[in-house]
């Protein structure tokens, strides 16, 4: 159910040339609400995102986001700029809202113009206009509509009681190629939006979401591939009536906003393109969180790792061997490997295990690897996604603490 004060939906406005593909989304307020982004750290921004980072400079309320799939409006130059402002005008003016109280997010293919006539494209906003609504209809509608090669819709709703009464989180998100998000501040394609009836400042709101994303989307890696188009946004309208939260109840929110983004962040590994395995990897007890994130990291992506994981291999020498090269100090002689449940690695040496009972246990939809380096008690975790593509083998992954 969305939150109080907010509604959705999705049409097919040809802007992708899949035919019958809904490809324009909006995501609206009825009152302009509090507003935290982050976007993606690459170097060939795409033209939503450099007018998202304009926009938030210059304000912190916004009333919703036009997001259309099929086609990136990345590396469109100035047409590509002009193209983003034109297609929020209208949709500001159709839906009687101020000039520039609407933020924008495109996916799809990089390069290519937006398909939009002057002639055409207000005629298409005003069937979004009467398409929009708070059913699970009208979710699932503009869900669908952000989607590019995505096998499934996926939405997360909390609800959550404070001491004034309930507030409602809601998100979706988007993304199964080209992920490795590299989101932060204002300073693949994923994109998410985050909609709640929370009375948050957005201030406020852009810490909790920079500290919530860097133990979730920041963590998602499919393909190695940051996006030009990677975004994130959340709209905090205030109508759930609760009022400004107390410590206690702000601590119960951020609990629940942190669960939230990292249930959207599990489930854009889980639909990585060709997935098959889920696989989860903590390195506990490192020195420092960093050198925890770092270890975890080196071995999610090490593609002799992803060959044995695909293969339901318990070759814990791939393991060791990319920890070993992360850069990290740590005593190899001190570190134990579990790989699925079985002890593989304890001090230095090797430990005679079962292979069947290995292979078994590695050919389950979700496996857990454990690193423990028994040097301090910092943790980071990666959760992964496996699958094959032509004749070699990727994976999705996500890392979080």
């Amino acid at each position: 159910m969305l939150p109080k004060g907010f509604k959705v939906g999705g049409i097919r406005s040809e802007l992708s040339k899949k035919e019958g593909k809904k490809d324009l989304a909006l995501f609206i307020s009825d009152v302009p609400s509090s507003t935290a982004g982050i976007f993606t750290q690459n170097a060939a921004k795409a033209a939503p995102v450099l007018l998202d980072i304009e926009r938030l400079k210059t304000g912190n309320k916004f009333s919703g986001v036009l997001a259309n799939s099929g086609c990136a409006n990345a590396c469109t130059g100035v047409k590509g700029l002009e193209d983003a402002e034109y297609i929020c005008s209208v949709c500001e003016s159709i839906f009687g809202l101020d000039s520039g109280s609407l933020l924008c997010a495109s996916t799809g293919v990089i390069g290519q113009y937006l398909n939009i006539s002057k002639d055409t494209f207000p005629a298409k906003v005003k069937l979004l206009r009467d398409s929009i609504g708070t059913s699970l209809k009208n979710e699932e509608e503009a869900v669908l509509s952000i989607m590019t090669t995505d096998t499934l819709i996926k939405k997360v709703e909390k609800e959550i009681v404070v001491k004034s009464g309930k507030i409602r989180i809601w998100g979706c998100v988007k993304g199964a190629g080209m992920i490795h998000p590299n989101l932060q501040g204002l300073h693949a394609t994923m994109l998410s939006f985050i909609l709640m009836d929370a009375d948050i400042e957005s201030a406020n709101l852009q810490v909790i979401l920079e500290e919530s994303a860097d133990k979730s989307f920041n963590c998602v890696s499919v393909d190695g591939d940051t996006s030009t188009n990677d975004t994130v946004i959340v709209l905090a309208n205030g109508q759930s009536g609760t009022g400004k939260l107390s410590k206690e109840d702000l601590a119960i929110f951020v609990n629940a906003f942190d669960e939230l983004t990292l249930d959207l962040a599990k489930s854009v590994a889980k639909d990585g393109e060709g997935a098959t395995k889920f696989v989860e990897i903590e390195v506990k007890n490192a020195k420092t969180k960093k050198d925890a994130k770092l270890i975890a990291s080196t071995i999610a992506t090490s593609p002799l790792f992803k060959t044995a994981m695909f293969g339901s291999d318990a070759n814990w020498g791939r393991i060791i061997a990319a920890a070993g090269r992360a850069g990290v100090d740590f005593d190899i002689n001190k570190v134990s490997i579990y790989i699925g449940g079985i002890h593989t690695f304890e001090d230095g040496f090797a430990l005679k295990f079962s292979e069947d009972d290995a292979k078994k246990s590695l050919s389950r939809k979700e496996v857990k690897v454990i690193v423990d380096l028994s040097m301090g008690s910092q943790s980071s975790n990666i959760i992964r996604v496996i699958f094959r593509m032509i004749t070699y083998v990727s994976m999705g992954t996500i890392v979080h603490d």
